[in-house]
């Protein structure tokens, strides 16, 4: 209110001092122009609206700066982790042990793969082995006889005295057997050429002797035909200590 009182004291001020000049024109009348003809009121008027237009610039408030949006950055959300349960072992067969005189029969070629002929071994369930370091899985002879068991390896094996152990399960972590065996697969045939004759091969037999040197089972082999000796082989060592004499066949 004071504002607007103060305003309309300087209007009527101004058009007091408008009042005053022109009657001080109007006292000299050769120093005016007839062109230049002098309007109060257009005078007061202009006045007025120069002072409307600062005072309306005065009054306008001053613009406030719009606030930056704030860009939101959403956290990588986490998921939860999978846990592996562990594979459980299946359950330990009960083995109650091989038969009394279990021992190896014999081993053979077929088809690159091994075979070994185990004689009372009583089982009637699936057994791994390992005979040095070849992998064997082993089954029961399907006519049972004596309780056989049949051990198979995937490659040719070409040895003779070989380390045997049986498994439960096929990690090899549950043995139950070891032994030691003379698997005659080493391929030591000597031919005997110089008794060769147009015969040779026919009538063919063969002996066999079973030694003990050092406590340890030994073999040879020899054979015969038409025309006199024709192969042998034998895994006889050549250096001992002491000759035991011989022992039953087989060695194992």
């Amino acid at each position: 209110m004071a504002a607007k009182v103060i305003c309309h004291a300087k209007i009527y001020a101004l058009v007091l001092s408008v009042s005053l000049l022109a009657g001080l024109l109007a006292c000299v009348p050769g120093e005016v122009s007839p062109q230049e003809s002098f309007d109060p009121v257009e005078v007061t008027l202009q006045a007025l609206d120069a002072t409307a237009t600062a005072q309306h610039t005065q009054e306008l408030p001053s613009p406030e700066p719009s606030p930056t949006p704030t860009e939101i950055i959403p956290s990588p959300t986490t998921l939860p982790t999978a846990t592996e349960s562990p594979t459980p072992k299946p359950t330990t067969i009960a083995f109650q042990g091989f038969l009394e005189q279990f021992r190896l029969y014999r081993a053979w070629w077929l088809d690159g793969k091994t075979y070994f002929y185990f004689l009372n071994a009583g089982i009637d369930f699936t057994m791994f082995a390992t005979a040095d370091d070849f992998d064997l899985v082993c089954e029961q002879d399907p006519a049972n006889l004596t309780g056989g068991m049949i051990c198979v390896a995937e490659s040719k094996i070409e040895e003779d005295e070989m380390d045997f152990v049986f498994y439960l399960d096929q990690e090899h972590e549950v043995a139950v057997h070891e032994a030691s065996f003379n698997a005659q697969l080493m391929d030591n045939i000597v031919y005997h050429h110089q008794f060769d004759c147009p015969d040779r091969g026919k009538n063919v037999s063969c002996e066999s002797e079973y030694r003990l040197y050092d406590g340890r089972c030994y073999y040879a082999h020899t054979c015969y035909d038409a025309c006199g000796l024709y192969y042998s082989r034998d895994n006889l060592p050549k250096v001992y200590r002491e000759f035991q004499g011989f022992t039953g066949p087989p060695c194992n």
